[in-house]
């Protein structure tokens, strides 16, 4: 498929670095020349590893970097040797899988450019093999820049106690600037470029370049390595395999969309050439990365629609469409994919199957009350919305339809899968701002347990309700029985720590996003033991 890619752009682009730099606000950060972006890894395994960078010459011409990896970070002992590209068809980025390299290792790396120079010295790790007593991740989801400072990210990237930083996706944000937050709400200093809504391949690119200068960003790329999975907004906000929300008839042709997004994703994260894939840790966790996203997902189903049109009309919605059970969120062919996967992890002895995956599983319904944690003078968009979900869950009816409660036979599916298979199955989800600790049942009985993570800064439910934020959490948890915890007015990120016996969540939650600092407030943790398929709060 030809992408919609302007030659002359992008060489213009090639040659000044980026278009962005020039604004004062972000010219010293990184350079417009050599290495702009500092350096990445991604996409581990037990003896092998992708290393990014980007880099831009005096010219728009390709040149050839080399890379080097060693033990030690003064490059006393190079282990192994390799080359990447960097030019104009790539708008300056590179990268390169080493292999041969040893097990569950800490190394370091670093590219030099033609001329000599050398980019900063990445630190990455590849997986353990064999017998492992204890792993831990981090996990992120939903960084909007503009809304706050990444205080998540600059205090994981700290730690010495975690292996691997995992993104569920919402690395960054399609809109316009000063559409999401509003230019009121914008942190002064914390611009996106460009200024339009992405729609091209260029626009993405230059997307993920003014993320990746914040230096919070910067620092836990080149201190770990990152498993990244996409969401809807590295495309359109609500995307679907044939569409978004936020893509309309003048933006052009999906698919020309779409194809440019996962371009650009895959030029800045170094990833896997599918989107869905198994992580061996060890002996300890198969991480099974799966895409409900752009690959197999049908359309999301109209709620409002059903809602407004009466009570007959809502249960004909509920009968025949929220349990049609050839709607897909996966499509078939990645289901059946997941739950190969779920035995033959199991089959190898792995003890945990973690399950990272963009949007919440768990059964979540409106509570009755939940208008009254409007104010009085709410948004009547908000109070609508509201009000067809507590209509809906009479019936049953997540009021999200684009989270897997709008999609009941394909969750059924997976948990059969994992309950077929006899795993212990921990799902890790982002995309909802929130903090969330749920079990998941099937047939009336576990399924595994799912560890929901709060947003990096995309605001939560705390911007749309005037209620106390542990009223509206209580509530939460009193009319959803899978729902053991929540907390829905707080940022930061999720870590998760393994050991033979028991799987345990870490909610971290930053003091603020509106300065820098890594400063947190009271976590809270939750723990599954294996076997038990029930988590319990900490």
């Amino acid at each position: 498929m030809r992408l919609e890619l302007d030659r002359r752009s992008l060489l213009v682009a090639g040659v000044a670095g980026l278009l962005l730099p020039s604004r004062a606000a972000l010219a010293g950060l990184w350079p417009v020349k050599g290495f702009t972006h500092g350096v990445a890894s991604g996409d581990p395994q037990q003896t092998a590893v992708k290393l990014w960078t980007r880099y831009v010459g005096a010219d728009a011409a390709d040149c050839t970097l080399r890379v080097e990896v060693s033990r030690d970070a003064a490059f006393g002992t190079v282990l192994k040797r390799g080359e990447a590209v960097a030019g104009a068809e790539t708008w300056g980025t590179a990268q390169t899988r080493i292999d041969g390299l040893p097990p569950g290792e800490w190394l370091f790396y670093r590219f030099i450019a033609p001329d000599g120079s050398m980019s900063p010295v990445g630190r990455t790790r590849t997986l353990p093999a064999g017998s492992l007593s204890a792993f831990k991740v981090a996990v992120f989801s939903c960084s909007n820049k503009p809304f706050g400072m990444f205080n998540a990210y600059a205090h994981a990237a700290a730690r010495s106690d975690i292996a691997l930083m995992v993104h569920l996706g919402d690395y960054f944000y399609e809109y316009k600037r000063g559409t999401y937050p509003s230019v009121k709400d914008a942190m002064p200093g914390r611009d996106i470029e460009p200024a339009n809504e992405i729609v091209k391949l260029d626009d993405y690119r230059q997307r993920y370049a003014s993320y990746r200068i914040d230096p919070a960003l910067a620092e836990l790329h080149r201190m770990f390595p990152m498993i990244s999975i996409w969401d809807d907004h590295e495309f359109a906000n609500d995307a679907w395999k044939g569409g978004a929300e936020n893509h309309q008839p003048d933006e052009g042709d999906w698919n020309l969309r779409k194809a440019a997004a996962k371009r650009a994703h895959a030029e800045w994260l170094p990833g896997p050439d599918r989107p869905y894939n198994r992580y061996d840790i060890g002996d300890l966790v198969s991480l099974i990365t799966l895409d409900t996203r752009v690959e197999g997902r049908d359309h999301q189903l109209e709620l409002g629609k059903a809602v407004a049109a009466g009570d007959t009309a809502l249960a004909q919605f509920h009968d025949k469409q929220w349990l049609d059970p050839k709607r897909t969120l996966m499509g078939f062919q990645q289901e059946a994919w997941a739950a190969r996967t779920l035995k033959a992890s199991v089959k190898a002895g792995q003890k945990w199957q973690l399950v990272a995956q963009q949007i919440v599983m768990g059964n979540l319904v409106t509570p009755r009350n939940a208008l009254e944690w409007l104010g009085p003078d709410a948004d009547p968009r908000a109070k609508g919305f509201i009000g067809g979900g507590i209509k809906a869950a009479r019936l049953g009816i997540p009021g999200n339809m684009d989270s897997w409660g709008g999609y009941a036979p394909a969750r059924s599916r997976l948990l059969k899968a994992a309950q077929a298979a006899n795993a212990d199955m921990v799902v890790i989800s982002g995309d909802s701002h929130n903090a969330w600790a749920f079990d998941l049942a099937e047939g009336g009985k576990p399924a595994g347990v799912e560890f929901g993570g709060h947003s990096v800064t995309s605001p939560g439910y705390e911007s749309a309700l005037a209620a106390d934020p542990a009223v509206v959490a209580a509530g939460l948890v009193a009319a959803n029985p899978e729902l053991k915890w929540c907390d829905t007015s707080r940022r930061g990120y999720m870590t998760v720590a393994f050991t033979p016996e028991s799987a345990r969540c870490d909610w971290v939650f930053m003091d603020t996003i509106l300065a820098a600092s890594l400063a947190t407030g009271k976590g809270q943790a939750a723990t599954v033991q294996r076997g038990k398929r029930r988590l319990t709060l900490a």
